[in-house]
């Protein structure tokens, strides 16, 4: 972490350290799937709570269908993602509250 950035840059910070860890896990085994759920949504547009929503939701998805393509390994660091974005936007997300307009 870097020392003079404020919590929150160094949470996402520890998120795009986070991703660049599967990034380079699931390319060094070839694993396409999680891969391209990954390239999806990170890097990261920006840090604002969409983009890391979205990083959520899109995670939560790969997890929820494929979780076959998942070892033991990829779990644990996608919860340890998962942890450090529910410090981020707080406590309201969980399949993941994009409500419709209308």
């Amino acid at each position: 972490m870097i020392p003079y950035l404020s919590e929150r840059e160094n949470a996402v910070e520890h998120i795009h350290t986070i991703c660049l860890r599967l990034f380079d896990s699931w390319c060094e085994n070839r694993n396409v799937i999680p891969l391209a759920y990954l390239m999806h949504c990170w890097p990261l547009i920006n840090s604002g709570p969409v983009s890391i929503r979205r990083l959520a939701d899109t995670m939560w998805e790969l997890r929820k269908y494929h979780a076959e393509t998942l070892d033991g390994e990829d779990s644990g660091v996608l919860c340890d993602l998962a942890d450090c974005i529910d410090e981020i936007l707080g406590n309201s997300f969980g399949p993941f509250h994009i409500a419709a307009n209308g």
